[in-house]
């Protein structure tokens, strides 16, 4: 089996850093962009299996941008995504706390908290991409 591609978006160059070593040494492909444009450059020529997306990048919606762009795009609609955001700590508005209608309007798969821990991240792939913990 060939491995497993996760991109990472976000324009926390520290957490995409850390986010490579960790999942690069359990086995998983990482890719990562700094910005909603540089995913779409990237995603013209990959297709990961899963994505995890920052919610505040550029503007204070980057990533529900993002997310509505590359649902359009037919090879990506059924790859899973997530959106990473520490809105909920600064603001106690959780997001995740109706994940259909969460979906419906936002063309995501999940919502996670910021901050959050590798280990977290994992359990996450595993649950969305179907493999054994």
């Amino acid at each position: 089996m060939s491995k497993r591609t996760i991109l990472f978006v976000d324009d926390d160059r520290d957490f995409l850093r850390a986010q490579e070593a960790w999942f690069g040494a359990k086995g998983y492909r990482v890719l990562t962009a700094e910005s909603g444009d540089q995913a779409i450059e990237l995603l013209l020529t990959e297709t990961p299996d899963i994505i995890f997306l920052d919610l505040m990048m550029e503007h204070y919606d980057s990533g529900f941008q993002l997310s509505h762009k590359l649902r359009k795009d037919p090879k990506l609609a059924s790859v899973p995504m997530v959106m990473l955001s520490g809105v909920a700590a600064a603001t106690g508005q959780r997001f995740d706390n109706h994940p259909d209608s969460l979906k419906s309007w936002s063309k995501l798969d999940g919502f996670v908290d910021k901050p959050v821990t590798s280990k977290q991240l994992l359990k996450e792939v595993q649950e969305r991409l179907g493999e054994e913990a």
